[in-house]
């Protein structure tokens, strides 16, 4: 009788994310994406520069939206 030994490792569940990890992630993409667009715009490159700088402003909106949303909580609770 043979036995099967599993080598990989169990994924870890990544769905559970604390608020600032989301929050800096999303501004990590938001800076990423700024230089995309800067550097694409600097060398003519619409096609890069546009949809980039798009994906930058929604992700700062993002991260915006977040940090108006937790400091509107906190007052709330304030009260």
């Amino acid at each position: 009788m043979s036995y099967k030994v599993n080598f990989f490792a169990r994924p870890v569940n990544s769905d559970q994310k604390l608020p600032w990890e989301s929050l800096l992630i999303e501004f990590s993409l938001g800076v990423i994406c700024t230089v995309m667009a800067i550097y694409g715009w600097n060398t003519g490159m619409a096609l890069m520069a546009y949809p980039a700088g798009a994906v930058a402003v929604l992700s700062f909106g993002v991260v915006a939206y977040s940090l108006f949303g937790f400091f509107r909580d906190k007052m709330r609770t304030r009260q």
